[in-house]
């Protein structure tokens, strides 16, 4: 007797963005009225809608903090590795804020979100927008907490991601003495995962109801939009991946980038298909291996890279941001950018590589600035494709800075990395 093999959320999200896509491009041609406007659009479809993203942001909070704190107290521990943990660590977050900023700037150049009208909306009530003043130094004292416990209960995220990250480091240096309250957060942490996968299995009929209802509202333009959007996406993971990454193996490891994609060629497909960092870990140390990287340096650099080394899901998250704003006509001041580019940075840090978690840290991000979520209904379904690309250029990102810092402490050899003959064993 054969197993029916179960269809993954991704491909269940994709059916309900493509029937909430067809069912609204049906109720366009419907005359305004009673059953169409105040009973499915206003009325069904607002409340399966709104109760979906009410129960996404309810998770919102514990999950960011539990695993900031688990991800940076792993992340952070360099006194076991020194010089290399302090080497791969500033790698690592240097491109995370250089991929936000990237996003942001792509979006801006882009914009994905022009052409469509999801109407205006008033930022007043936010804490971003409350920073009047652009002045660097104000900014950056705006976004320190001053009672925790308040930012808990208000949400203000960028006080939220900023403590935790600070716990978090502070637990990996004093070690043994938090161990205590560590082992409560990794509980914590287990058990908010598991509520954000139960409330995550509601997503294909919570984009199903917004997508229809915003088709409804905007047009056929969203259609577009969508398209848009993932093309400058995926466009923008290749063109970081050309103009940042080759020049780092060119310049830093002081190799030619071509041995390095040719045999990065062979494992690709295991980002792609899987769209997990995770799952990656062991092909890319084997990967790493091929490339005449020694193990005692790639078997720290690679596991870690998968918790902190996220550069696809900044310029994921950055352009996203982009592309709200683009579409709800919000007018970014300076306090808001940065604001982006911290808590996107912040935000992949210490989120597990596995799919559909990204969107959790990209409502983290929105919610830093008080955009509308009800964008999420876009994104979410058409993230299961583009997460392949991101997935990608994320364990690309781990192996190239790999190689740099091989490079630097004398553990790459040239004669393995120019070795074409060899093929990598991925079985």
């Amino acid at each position: 007797m054969t197993s029916k093999k179960k269809m993954s959320l991704g491909t269940k999200s994709l059916i309900g963005v493509g029937l909430g896509l067809l069912l609204g491009a049906v109720l366009v041609q419907i005359p305004p009225g009673m059953i169409r406007d105040e009973f499915l659009v206003n009325g069904v479809f607002e409340f399966i809608g709104k109760a979906y993203l009410t129960l996404l942001k309810m998770t919102i909070i514990p999950f960011v903090f539990c695993s900031l704190i688990v991800g940076m107290s792993s992340a952070t521990d360099v006194k076991q590795v020194g010089r290399v943990g302090s080497k791969i660590l500033m790698l690592y977050v240097v491109f995370e804020i250089v991929a936000s900023a990237f996003g942001i700037l792509g979006g801006i150049i882009l914009q994905p979100g022009s052409g469509v009208d999801m109407g205006t909306i008033s930022l007043e009530e936010t804490a971003a927008a409350k920073a009047t003043s652009i002045s660097f130094v104000n900014v950056l004292l705006n976004m320190l907490p001053s009672n925790i416990f308040a930012s808990l209960a208000k949400g203000d995220m960028i006080h939220v991601v900023l403590f935790a990250t600070l716990i978090g480091v502070v637990i990996s240096l004093i070690q043994e003495k938090a161990k205590p309250v560590k082992d409560v957060v990794d509980s914590s942490y287990a058990i908010m995962t598991k509520v954000v996968d139960i409330v995550m299995q509601l997503t294909p009929i919570g984009v199903f109801c917004l997508m229809a209802k915003t088709v409804v509202t905007a047009g056929y333009a969203v259609i577009f939009a969508l398209a848009k959007y993932a093309v400058c996406e995926i466009f923008l993971f290749v063109l970081f991946g050309i103009i940042v990454y080759i020049p780092l193996l060119k310049f830093g490891a002081k190799v030619n980038p071509i041995p390095y994609l040719r045999k990065f060629s062979q494992m690709a497909i295991i980002p792609f298909s899987t769209t997990s960092s995770n799952i990656s870990i062991p092909y890319s140390l084997k990967l790493c291996d091929n490339l005449g990287v020694s193990n005692k340096i790639a078997s720290f650099t690679i596991p870690l890279g998968a918790t902190v080394n996220m550069d696809g899901s900044a310029i994921m998250q950055g352009m996203t941001a982009m592309f709200v704003a683009q579409l709800y006509g919000i007018e970014l001041t300076a306090s808001m950018i940065i604001t982006i580019v911290i808590t996107a940075t912040l935000g992949t840090i210490g989120s597990p590589g596995m799919p559909g978690v990204v969107m959790v840290t990209l409502l983290t991000v929105l919610s830093s600035v008080g955009f509308p979520l009800d964008a999420i209904a876009i994104i979410v379904g058409i993230d299961r494709f583009t997460d392949m690309f991101k997935t990608v250029l994320n364990v690309m990102g781990d192996s190239v800075c790999t190689c740099v810092v091989g490079r630097s402490e004398g553990e790459l050899n040239e004669a393995v990395y120019y070795d074409m003959s060899k093929k990598i064993d991925f079985n």
